[in-house]
């Protein structure tokens, strides 16, 4: 953990970097989510999730709709799908890479970008090499 100081919701105690974060204190599980995907996409998440853990320590949460990586400050985010995963990362930068499927400016230091993880050939060093650097971005 970072010297910043992390606030922590009252009722739900998730951690955020900004005080009084809108957010829904509803509790999910990634065992829920995993528990409704297909087991090539479940493969798929345990196997992103190994990628994460090489960049450091995370808090993952799970939301209504996708799982999320944190350090509080989110940097990266899953979406099962049927048979594939969305993926979401932030980095400082724009990327030009012909895996990224959309990019958007949060603010003039952090863009999202966009990818799809159809197979494990998908979760490749460049993969591996943007998570780390959204990690580190996000610490």
């Amino acid at each position: 953990m970072t010297a910043r100081n992390f606030w922590s919701c009252p009722y739900c105690q998730r951690k955020f970097t900004t005080r009084n974060q809108s957010h829904a204190c509803i509790f999910y599980t990634v065992e829920q989510h995993l528990k409704l995907a297909n087991p090539q996409v479940v493969d798929l998440y345990e196997r992103f999730a190994e990628m994460v853990r090489k960049c450091g320590d995370a808090i993952i949460e799970a939301t209504k709709t996708s799982i999320v990586f944190k350090t509080p400050a989110m940097f990266a985010v899953v979406h099962l799908k049927k048979s594939s995963m969305g993926v979401a990362f932030w980095l400082p930068r724009p990327l030009d890479h012909p895996r990224i499927r959309r990019i958007y400016s949060d603010s003039p230091y952090s863009y999202a970008h966009h990818i799809r993880v159809n197979s494990f050939e998908d979760l490749d060093e460049h993969l591996q090499n943007w998570l780390c650097e959204a990690y580190m971005a996000a610490i």
